[in-house]
């Protein structure tokens, strides 16, 4: 056994060891994802290929004993590679499915609904897998194998319908990439974008793996098949990261130290059986492919164990105990990031000063009715003789000079920070470097912005509350901070909203005990869900009132029509976010803010309703 040996074995142990790994990591950080699900059936399928090099190098004995069940598990191997042909192995498991299930993820990251013409691309890039897993298990359609050295790729002969395969996923391959360059083009964060990027690469470096072995086998070139594991082995870390930092950073949590904490915990795992394989190999002579199979196992069982936990706890646990183990051990999957609030804000408060070259900032934080001061760029003085009152506001400000005292005086933005109808905070902004505004491209872009600081605010917040009073296995509920000033509470109007097809809640509602409420029930006896009935026809009455004009114009409409059309389309009509933001061509960021001011425009609308009887 020469260096090529240990070089491929090397390569393909790793891979096999990592794809096993990635996948199983995303769907237990992502277990309601199905794009972290379908990119793990992709990783899945690709560690297949590290499989069928490491058995073509480690074929079973002569005649081993292959029980009839295990047949179902190998579907793809000839009678005689089980019963000890190495190069027949080469000729495993197919690296097709995972390309459908990859092009299927594409498919659905594209923001929008899922069409019949979407559904028919992804039934086709599945019909094409298993036309080409039919064609496999057809000796020399396909593939021929010839005798040979596992180690090197020209010990496969292209068949005859090899190159029509091969034309079909590069197509498929094509689909896949065009897929992602329209999600990324679609997505407002930056970080989205350049993740997608990432994915993007990743699959093209993936498509080298269909004309690879084409150029050793037809031309007769010697070369290493661990060329084409290392080819496939670079876009499986690419892939299988990628798509978990997408995934987190959508969700607004972090998982870089999650990730290396759970990558060196599984870097001593792989070694203890390692030596423990090695060591059975020596001193008992067992056969060398426990060197994979064992340590295989063992990174299975490893890394199942949290998700075994939350299956088996119901069966020992009962009630608030399995509630708080179920706690602690979110809590310590989140504490993994390392980092404090303020940390992660200050870095991201000096990011966003520096793209708009703003000369200083500041992210304040509401608590109660005290202000506190979490992140500052630039800045070293406190905050002055700032109220509560000051920065409380629906929408960005544009602040004039001496708006605010000294040492605010200078300031020239300030942006609220929302999640909901609840203002967090706010962000400060003093005057650009070289000038006295900010640019409206520059104002729109830290909006979008503005809308992640307020998520990381509002999660560090829930959870702070939510440590405090875990032990004592309460539930906890973020208080509301910053209350508009309007007569009818705007979280009573947007819960009313959410349910608005809910009769029996409507007529629970505060918004039952209005006046116009009471005038519109039957003088006669008036049953709950008649009372919930004339609390909905009223809300689409004050809905109604923030329709600009009788007929909708041109598509997309034009953005006055902006805050009706997301409450009726979210509220009455019931569509998901997504689709509402494809129609009217707008950032998440900015979905969130009209429906804010939408929800408030309807507060007032109910008010006027009701002070008009008076």
């Amino acid at each position: 056994m020469g260096a090529l040996f240990y070089l491929t074995f090397v390569v393909n142990f790793l891979g096999l060891i990592f794809a096993l790994w990635l996948g199983i990591y995303l769907v237990t950080r992502n277990v309601k994802y199905p794009v972290a699900w379908l990119t793990a059936l992709t990783l899945w399928s690709v560690a297949g290929i590290f499989l069928n090099v490491l058995l073509a190098i480690n074929p079973p004995p002569q005649e081993p004993f292959w029980p009839n069940w295990l047949r179902f598990l190998f579907p793809f191997w000839s009678s005689k590679t089980l019963m000890g042909e190495s190069i027949g192995w080469l000729q495993g498991w197919s690296i097709v499915p995972g390309i459908a299930f990859w092009h299927h993820a594409s498919v659905i990251m594209r923001p929008g609904k899922l069409s019949i013409l979407r559904w028919v691309r992804i039934l086709a890039g599945y019909a094409i897998a298993i036309f080409a897993i039919i064609l496999q298990t057809n000796l020399g359609i396909l593939v021929t194998v010839k005798a040979g050295n596992p180690l090197y790729l020209n010990s496969l002969q292209p068949g005859l319908w090899y190159p029509y395969f091969v034309i079909l996923l590069v197509l498929l391959t094509i689909s896949i990439v065009v897929n992602l360059v329209r999600t990324r083009a679609a997505m407002p964060a930056t970080i989205s974008r350049k993740q997608l990027m990432v994915l993007v690469s990743a699959t093209l470096v993936s498509g080298l793996a269909g004309p690879l072995p084409i150029a050793g086998s037809a031309y007769s070139i010697a070369i290493p098949i661990v060329a084409l594991s290392l080819v496939i082995i670079i876009p499986v870390g690419l892939i299988g990261f990628g798509v978990a930092y997408y995934s987190a950073s959508m969700e607004g949590r972090t998982i870089r130290l999650d990730f290396q904490y759970n990558l060196f915990l599984l870097g001593l795992v792989v070694l203890v059986y390692l030596l423990g394989s090695w060591i059975l190999i020596r001193a008992y002579q067992a056969p060398t492919v426990i060197f994979v199979f064992i340590p295989l196992l063992a990174v299975i069982t490893h890394s199942l164990m949290n998700s075994a936990y939350r299956l088996f706890d119901p069966l020992f646990f009962r009630g608030n105990t399995r509630k708080l183990r179920a706690d602690l051990r979110q809590q310590l999957r989140q504490a993994s990031d390392g980092k404090q609030v303020e940390d992660i804000l200050a870095e991201a408060l000096k990011t966003l000063c520096a793209s708009v070259d703003a000369t200083y900032g500041l992210i304040i934080i509401f608590k109660g009715k005290t202000l506190h001061k979490v992140a500052a760029y630039h800045w070293r003085n406190g905050l002055a003789k700032l109220k509560l009152a000051d920065l409380t506001t629906d929408d960005v400000v544009y602040l004039s000079p001496g708006q605010f005292q000294p040492p605010l005086e200078d300031a020239s933005l300030l942006i609220p920070l929302y999640v909901e109808c609840d203002q967090l905070g706010a962000l400060l902004l003093g005057c650009p470097i070289n000038g006295v505004q900010f640019a409206s491209e520059d104002v729109e872009d830290l909006l979008d912005r503005s809308d992640q600081l307020a998520d990381v605010i509002y999660i560090a917040q829930l959870k702070a509350n939510y440590m405090k009073q875990v032990f004592e296995m309460a539930e906890t509920r973020q208080l509301p901070v910053g209350k508009p000033m309007v007569t009818i509470p705007i979280t009573v109007v947007e819960s009313a909203l959410r349910n608005l097809y809910d009769y029996s809640f409507l007529a629970d509602s505060p918004l039952a005990e209005l006046e116009i409420v009471r005038i519109r029930l039957p003088a006669v006896k008036y049953t709950h869900l008649e009372r919930g009935k004339i609390v909905h026809n009223i809300l689409l009455e004050a809905l109604e009132k923030l329709c600009p004009q009788k007929n909708i114009p041109r598509d997309p409409p034009p953005r006055e029509w902006h805050p009706y059309l997301i409450l009726r389309d979210a509220y009455r009509e019931e569509k998901p976010n997504r689709d509402i933001m494809s129609k009217l061509y707008i950032s998440e960021g900015t979905f969130n803010r009209t429906r804010r001011s939408a929800i408030r425009s309807v507060a007032r609308a109910l008010w006027e309703m009701e002070i008009a009887l008076v």
